[in-house]
């Protein structure tokens, strides 16, 4: 391999029924952007330099993998979630909301 392409990273236009707070995450993947783009030129120039072994093994890779994987989830939206993550959220939330309730029973 000579050389590694950046990939594409268009954010998909919001419809008009989506969440209002959708726009927050424009601009956090704005944000990721940078910190991607900064770590994936800094994997590419040890790569082009070091062409040896895996690319996972370049010590920019993990900031650049996790950026990506960072915005991935952030332009995907709710299609990413999974039933699992749900689930965990939802206890989460029934947790928070049950001691909220204790220590409003408990004044």
């Amino acid at each position: 391999m000579t050389g590694i392409e950046s990939p594409s990273l268009e954010v998909p236009q919001r419809q008009k029924n989506e969440c209002r707070f959708m726009t927050i995450d424009d601009h956090l993947i704005d944000s990721l952007r940078r910190y991607y783009n900064t770590a994936y030129d800094e994997l590419k120039k040890v790569w082009k330099s070091e062409a040896n072994g895996r690319i996972s093994d370049c010590p920019s890779f993990k900031s650049a993998y996790t950026y990506r994987e960072a915005m991935d989830i952030l332009i995907k939206g709710p299609n990413y979630i999974d039933n699992d993550k749900t689930e965990r959220l939802k206890k989460e939330f029934d947790e928070e909301l049950e001691l909220e309730n204790f220590w409003k029973q408990n004044k």
